[in-house]
């Protein structure tokens, strides 16, 4: 329920997200633009690892020991790498 809450608050202020896809741990973050593998390799440079499961589809799998400060820093990761892409790809 924590990353759930966690993800809609990002949706909310990202307009690229289209839909969250998801239960307990494994989301997807479905984009409305081919940007997965961008985003993918974005957040790897950030130190996330997460993976792209079509062109316009963030995949989160986290481990089930996470901690809340642990998806707290990843949510933070996707909001900034999303606002990098929004932008214009550029960091």
């Amino acid at each position: 329920e924590y990353l759930e809450r966690r993800l809609q608050s990002l949706a909310d202020r990202h307009p690229m997200i289209k839909e969250l896809r998801g239960k307990g741990l494994l989301w997807a973050i479905e984009l409305d633009r081919d940007a997965a593998e961008e985003a993918v390799r974005l957040c790897l440079e950030e130190g996330l690892l997460a993976n792209n499961v079509k062109p316009t589809a963030l995949r989160l799998m986290p481990p089930l020991t996470i901690t809340e400060e642990e998806l707290d820093r990843a949510v933070e990761i996707i909001d900034r790498v999303l606002g990098w892409i929004e932008a214009g790809g550029s960091k």
